[in-house]
């Protein structure tokens, strides 16, 4: 059998002779023995021809069309006669066929390997099984924790942020080479000591994309001092939004008259917000069930906003309050600054899209048409390519049926109280979407919504001061405008943006070289996100090492 038709059954035609094959209990069994006629001496590189012994030697080898295939070589042993070799006898070595010491060949080992780094341990188990490889998920396991770690170098701009191992408990930190969009290393923490140590055993990092934790900024000043550090643009903009969200919370009494202005009087929902009775047993006039549920919390809620109103004006700190209600800090400080208690807004009536919205009409259609079962409208939606839920369609159909009895005339809800009509009311953004709004040029905005925000900032001068800041920092950031930082921070302090602009003076050289440069976290970020899904696929069952050997290999 010549070098080419030996390839698949024998992994090395040019180290073994192919001698018999045979089918033995389910399985191929591939004899073999090696074709060198002179081999060197692993110890001192001296060639021989001197042949000591032979032995068998039963590997694992890939599968063949299904079947398990079994390489049984015959490895000879050889004398070396170099003097003063420690060697005296030796067995020869296959490298292409098989590594000193192993139960597999070097192509059944290779396939094994990137199963594991694929899938995991288990998962590559079970695939291994499925296409004839008899390994476990503690062999594949140790196959991955082998593989050596390929040297990426000292990258000249290094982009680094953390991520969480286990939210709030423990924490990592992932360095990036951002010019070469590959991850050179996972560690296991995101202490300063840590990346200090890492920038130290890699001198001649230039650059350094961080976000804004300080820990990272101490490591990168101390071990890395002639880097020039670069404040993540999006962390920038993200402390800005919350900035800006705080100023609104300030003026949150305002944003709620305002609100009520636009919205005029709230509709009587207790007169016809009820369930109709329909004279079973069971069924009584009054709120549902998820109304009272709705009181009761509203009832806890005001019951704990007067206990924090109390022991604020009876002189307590914020944190000796959090502790005594247990509650967070940022949670008591925006209910003490909006001066009234919180409520939560209404639902504004707004419908989720769902995988009904685009064959809405044509549930209209055919529940005008007379089909008034949920069932047949299930069935006419499938045949136009409709493919969610049948529940989904009945509750569109229920929605139908409320909306039809409240617009026919002289509905009438529990003891003849009419139904009052629709009110013509304007959506009032909240706060979250207020904030939206005002950190962005409102060009592309609706009318309403542009009509909105120039009444807020015309009622608030404040918040039109907090908007003008805000639209100038992003476009300092998007145009590079370095020469209007400064001018910009002065400004702010004078606003409701002062302690941002503060954390930005004491950031300043890593704000300024983030709108001097282009580099920014971006790429760092997505490689977190693959990061965190070869984790999860990982079950939670394996170690940080393993972790690390699978995310570095994935980047090459």
């Amino acid at each position: 059998m010549d070098a080419m038709d030996a390839t698949p059954l024998c992994p090395s035609p040019m180290e073994l002779r192919l001698h018999l094959i045979t089918f033995r209990d389910s399985a191929l069994e591939v004899t073999a023995a090696g074709c060198r006629r002179v081999v060197a001496c692993p110890g001192c590189g001296r060639a021989t021809t001197r042949i000591h012994s032979r032995y068998r030697r039963r590997l694992a080898d890939l599968p063949w069309h299904g079947l398990r295939v079994h390489l049984v070589l015959t490895v000879r042993k050889f004398f070396c006669d170099a003097p003063g070799c420690p060697r005296a006898i030796f067995t020869e070595r296959l490298p292409a066929t098989a590594v000193a010491y192993a139960r597999k060949t070097v192509r059944a080992a290779t396939t094994l390997e990137a199963i594991g780094f694929a899938v995991g341990g288990r998962p590559g188990a079970r695939l291994a099984q499925a296409l004839g490889l008899a390994a476990s998920a503690a062999t594949i396991l140790a196959q991955l924790r082998q593989v050596k770690d390929e040297s990426h170098g000292t990258p000249r701009v290094l982009g680094v942020d953390d991520w969480a191992m286990r939210r709030r408990q423990c924490y990592g930190t992932i360095l990036l080479d951002l010019e070469r969009h590959r991850v050179i290393e996972v560690l296991p923490d995101r202490e300063g000591p840590t990346l200090a140590a890492w920038l130290r055993a890699h001198p001649g990092v230039e650059i350094v994309s961080r976000d804004r934790g300080g820990a990272y900024a101490d490591a990168t000043r101390e071990a890395a001092p002639d880097a020039i550090q670069v404040a993540d643009r999006f962390h920038l903009l993200r402390n800005l939004t919350e900035a800006v969200s705080r100023s609104c919370t300030r003026h949150d009494r305002a944003l709620r008259a305002l609100a009520a202005e636009r919205t005029g009087p709230p509709c009587p929902r207790e007169a016809w917000r009820r369930r109709r009775f329909s004279g079973l047993p069971n069924n009584r006039d009054g709120p549902t069930a998820t109304e009272r549920r709705s009181a009761e919390r509203r009832t806890r809620r005001l019951g704990r906003y007067d206990e924090v109103v109390t022991m604020r004006a009876e002189g307590a700190s914020i944190s000796a309050i959090a502790r005594a209600v247990q509650m967070n800090r940022r949670t008591l400080t925006r209910w003490l600054a909006a001066g009234t208690f919180p409520e939560r807004r209404a639902p504004t009536g707004r419908r989720r899209t769902t995988l009904i919205a685009p064959f809405a009409d044509l549930v209209h259609e055919q529940y005008r048409s007379g089909v008034q079962t949920g069932a047949a409208i299930y069935r006419a939606l499938r045949e136009h390519g409709y493919h969610g839920s049948a529940a989904t369609v009945c509750r569109e159909l229920a929605r139908l049926r409320r909306l039809e009895a409240h617009q026919r005339p002289g509905a009438t809800g529990e003891e003849g109280v009419p139904t009052p009509p629709a009110q013509a009311s304007v959506d009032v953004p909240t706060v979250r979407q207020l904030v939206w709004l005002l950190c962005r040029d409102d060009v592309k905005f609706p009318a309403e919504q542009r009509a909105y925000v120039e009444e807020v900032c015309a009622r608030i001068p404040a918040l039109a001061e907090v908007r003008r800041l805000a639209l100038g920092f992003a476009q300092m950031l998007k145009s590079h405008d370095a020469d209007a930082f400064r001018p910009w921070i002065d400004a702010a302090q004078r606003s409701d943006l002062a302690s941002f602009a503060r954390g930005l003076e004491r950031d300043y050289d890593a704000v300024l070289a983030a709108i001097i440069f282009r580099w920014s976290n971006g790429q760092v970020e997505g490689h977190v996100h693959r990061l965190k899904a070869i984790k999860r696929a990982m079950y939670g069952r394996a170690h940080f090492d393993l972790l690390r050997k699978r995310v570095l290999h994935h980047a090459a």
